[in-house]
């Protein structure tokens, strides 16, 4: 289960913005989306900030130079999951009957979600 928050606009909004977060990102420690979010919404455009399966793919581990703990992350993404997480997001929207859905992401997330379009026309 992928976890997302929606901001919806008072009236039936026909675009939605949806905001993939980066590599290991996770909006539960970026709260910047909420200014974002409400912005949208009161000018009736729906937004959904949301993360892949990995934002959370980050693992404690002994560095065997030093000896001392160490919390590494990025080398893991999936980024295969990536496209379906992104694509169950796609499909989430036009399950809910917007007509243009408008893709958004920083970091790294960016560039997965140019490659999910280029091999997905369909979408």
């Amino acid at each position: 289960m992928l976890h997302g928050a929606l901001f919806e606009s008072s009236s039936q909004a026909d675009t939605v913005v949806i905001a993939i977060t980066g590599i290991h990102g996770n909006f539960y420690s970026n709260p910047f989306y909420y200014n974002i979010g409400e912005t949208l919404s009161a000018n009736g455009i729906d937004f959904i900030y949301a993360q892949t399966r990995n934002a959370f793919g980050q693992m404690n581990i002994i560095n065997t130079q030093t000896g001392e703990k160490e919390q590494i992350g990025s080398w893991n993404e999936d980024f295969a999951k990536t496209d379906d997480d992104i694509g169950a997001y796609l499909d989430f929207a036009q399950s809910r009957g917007y007509r243009q859905i408008i893709l958004a992401g920083h970091s790294f997330i960016g560039r997965e979600q140019g490659g999910l379009l280029s091999f997905s026309p369909s979408r």
